[in-house]
């Protein structure tokens, strides 16, 4: 059941109430994040993509540092990270599987949170593996296509690790030491992928955009247009989106490179 105490957090950290938290999870450019302790709910509105700039020297910073810890030697104008706060073992993944056998989902349309009980799937040891292997060939095909089409650096980053590392076979990890996290991950679950351009600019993703919008990004040195498709989805266009940030009907997890 949901936390009697519950706290609800706009985009810029000040407390509302749960009724304008709810309609503005119906904004298809809003992320509604949920942290549980023993005696609170903290549900936090986050923006779900976002763009910006770095400065010269901190651009230089994190190209150096890249090509440091890359196997990738060309001389690129992308550098696409895809950030995990933690990457676990078995015994993490366990209990994972356990506590998502009942789940809550908040429907963008009513406005209202679901519990439901979710048929389990078996798990153990030998799936997790199996699992892992698949998910690895799957990101080294997504590495392997767009680093060929596209002049830019794929990584794969992560803050922490539970005995996890190990459960990947010559997989080329980048481990974050706090950096990326305070510059660009702050908050927790949020954003997932970094894109950074040559002249600093960067777009921060934590939702489901398709490869084919991604790549509209990856092949426009100018970002003006997607910038204003984004403040319109914001605003005007706040439940249907515009241009690339616009609503869709099918999305397909496993063929999603980013």
């Amino acid at each position: 059941m949901l936390s009697q105490n519950s706290v609800y957090i706009d985009e810029d950290f000040t407390t509302m109430d749960s009724i304008s938290y709810y309609k503005k999870c119906k904004g298809i450019t809003k992320k509604c994040l949920q942290y549980k302790t023993d005696s609170l709910t903290v549900n936090k509105l986050s923006p779900m993509y976002r763009f910006g700039k770095l400065k010269v020297d901190e651009y230089d910073q994190i190209k150096t540092l890249i090509q440091s810890k890359s196997n990738n030697t060309k001389e690129n104008k992308y550098i696409v990270i895809k950030y995990y706060d933690s990457i676990f073992g078995f015994e993490r993944a366990e209990k994972i599987h356990a506590k998502h056998k009942i789940t809550e989902s908040f429907n963008r349309s009513s406005g209202k949170v679901y519990v439901r009980q979710v048929k389990s799937h078996p798990f153990n040891e030998d799936i997790f593996k199996e699992e892992r292997a698949d998910w690895q060939k799957r990101r080294e095909k997504c590495i392997e296509k767009y680093e060929k089409r596209y002049p830019l650096d794929f990584v794969h980053m992560y803050k922490t690790e539970e005995n996890a590392l190990s459960t990947y076979v010559d997989f080329e990890w980048i481990k974050d030491q706090g950096a990326f996290k305070n510059k660009f991950f702050d908050v927790q679950n949020n954003y997932n992928l970094l894109i950074i351009k040559s002249d600093g600019e960067y777009f921060l993703s934590g939702g489901h955009l398709t490869n084919s919008k991604f790549e509209k990004l990856l092949k426009t040195d100018d970002w003006t247009k997607f910038k204003a498709d984004l403040e319109a989805s914001n605003t005007k266009n706040f439940t249907e989106g515009k241009g690339i940030f616009s609503k869709y009907e099918f999305y397909h997890n496993s063929k999603h490179c980013f």
